[in-house]
């Protein structure tokens, strides 16, 4: 496949600034150009950061571990709820089960609570303007 290559004149410190883009966001200066050619101004680059994207794992784990408590939680109050509906007497078993099922979504609550706080404090990402675009 043939390539065309492409000469630019730029300031030395316009040239500071393309190789500081190109070095913060992990690309070769072809790559950077690439993307702005493909995608336009305006867009996030993609992320490659290797530490975010491991945390990105990390909490679809934790969300998916919560899907099935919470689904028994939901169950279970049902479950109750159709017993008191149909007359039928509150327990302590009851109580035990409902007291677990608060403890579990007291965890979920605090696990969204860390992530929520990660996601504010931790937020950095680079982006391609077209100049004077907000």
């Amino acid at each position: 496949m043939a390539q065309d290559k492409v000469s630019i004149r730029i300031s030395k410190e316009d040239m500071q600034k393309f190789n500081t883009l190109a070095s913060s966001l992990s690309m070769t200066k072809t790559a950077v150009i690439k993307k702005i050619v493909h995608d336009g101004f305006g867009k996030t680059v993609e992320v490659t950061n290797a530490e975010f994207l491991t945390s990105l794992s990390q909490i679809q784990k934790m969300l998916v571990s919560f899907e099935e408590p919470i689904n028994k939680l939901s169950v279970n109050m049902n479950q109750i709820a159709k017993k008191i509906n149909s007359g039928e007497k509150f327990t302590d078993a009851d109580r035990q089960i409902l007291t677990n099922d608060f403890a579990v979504l007291e965890k979920a609550t605090a696990r969204f609570e860390a992530l929520s706080e990660l996601i504010s404090t931790r937020t950095k990402k680079t982006v391609i303007k077209k100049r004077g675009s907000k």
